[in-house]
């Protein structure tokens, strides 16, 4: 008895110290989780870092990958390295700036029921490789084509 009681008080004593954190999620540390996700396309991971307008990002550049990956394209998942985050906080939000593979980048956050979520973060922080514009003018003959069978 007195075995089973032990057992138990050091899990119950083991969740209070799991479950409060002992504040190690800090806009700092959130915003590194983060970019690491979105780097290597954890998108799931990335989303529940987020709130609101990040989380609509993700979702774009989710569908974005799906189409790449449709089209035989496997987004390359990689290590991105980040260095010199720093935020300044004020009561609920934080603004962040840090060095993600040499180039500055910033990303706001905001406490969601006393957790740190991303609120926005810009497009560069994605991982992938920028893409070329298309012209789309210069494809148009073949709708043109169709156009006039159309009309006559």
């Amino acid at each position: 008895m007195k075995k089973i009681f032990s057992v138990l008080a050091a899990a119950v004593i083991a969740f209070a110290f799991t479950s409060c954190g002992g504040g190690a999620d800090t806009p700092e540390k959130v915003a590194e989780k983060f970019l690491q996700h979105i780097a290597k396309s954890e998108f799931k991971d990335a989303k529940e870092l987020a709130t609101g307008d990040a989380v609509k990002t993700i979702e774009t550049l989710e569908s974005f990958a799906s189409m790449s990956e449709m089209g035989g394209e496997k987004p390359e998942a990689k290590e991105v390295k980040i260095e010199n985050m720093k935020c300044d906080t004020k009561e609920d939000a934080a603004a962040c700036t840090y060095t993600q593979d040499g180039k500055d980048g910033n990303i706001d956050l905001k406490k969601v029921d006393g957790a740190w979520k991303v609120s926005s973060f810009p497009k560069e922080t994605t991982g992938g490789e920028e893409t070329e514009d298309v012209d789309m003018e210069s494809d148009t003959t073949a709708t043109d084509d169709v156009t006039e069978e159309v009309a006559e």
